[in-house]
């Protein structure tokens, strides 16, 4: 009696070590089950959205509209900018004086029209076209008289200094009308938006004119058309 109860003493512990085993194992099984449909739920609902999923995407994929915004009074750089931000291609440009002259230099010129207007729905292929001028158009072009002071206004920089010499004023200066003290290194880049001497005036030859100036494709109200 004493030999057969023995084993059976020794095999109860090793039957429940098993079983505790087997049950932790089960566990941790299917705890990592539990954990790796948690995180593939929330990857699958809390994910960055890849470029064809953002918003504006989905509404070009859509519809295939785009909406036109308002460009006139911005310079041509600006507007091309935008146009481009929204999902247009390079506009079109058009000389809106008539004249045809081609644009060379984009930040010489400002929009004056455009076509279609601000606010339409038009396709993501339409072709935006812009009516530009440049601000000295609306300069004076009388020519300069002996001791009268010229009107300057709306010239660049280079041709205002030519139009009041050719008067006989040679005391001239020139300030930066936004206030960050910038030089003007390229008179020719800068245009005139106030003189401080008024136009059709006598003054004596030695009179200093200082003339305030924007660079071209800058806001300059005075000059719009």
């Amino acid at each position: 009696m004493s030999l057969s109860g023995e084993p059976r003493g020794f095999r109860s512990p090793n039957r429940g070590l098993w079983t505790l085993l087997i049950v932790m194992l089960i566990v941790l099984a299917v705890s990592c089950c539990a954990g790796l449909l948690i995180s593939t739920a929330r990857n699958g609902g809390g994910g960055d959205p890849s470029p064809s999923e953002s918003p504006r995407a989905e509404n070009t994929a859509a519809s295939g509209r785009l909406t036109v915004p308002n460009l006139v009074g911005s310079s041509l750089p600006s507007a091309d900018e935008k146009l481009k931000s929204l999902g247009f291609e390079t506009p079109r440009t058009e000389d809106a004086t008539g004249r045809n002259r081609p644009v060379l230099t984009r930040a010489n010129w400002v929009v004056r029209g455009q076509d279609p207007k601000a606010g339409a729905q038009v396709a993501d292929s339409t072709k935006v076209t812009l009516r530009v001028s440049k601000p000295t158009d609306n300069a004076a072009t009388e020519a300069p008289s002996e001791g009268v002071i010229p009107d300057v206004v709306c010239r660049d920089l280079q041709a205002a200094q030519d139009a009041l010499q050719a008067a006989g004023f040679f005391v001239l200066d020139s300030v930066d009308g936004s206030g960050e003290g910038r030089r003007q290194f390229v008179d020719r880049n800068w245009i005139v938006v106030k003189q401080s001497v008024a136009a059709g005036t006598r003054p004596v030859r030695s009179t200093r004119v200082l003339l305030t100036v924007v660079k071209i494709g800058e806001p300059a109200n005075s000059c719009a058309s």
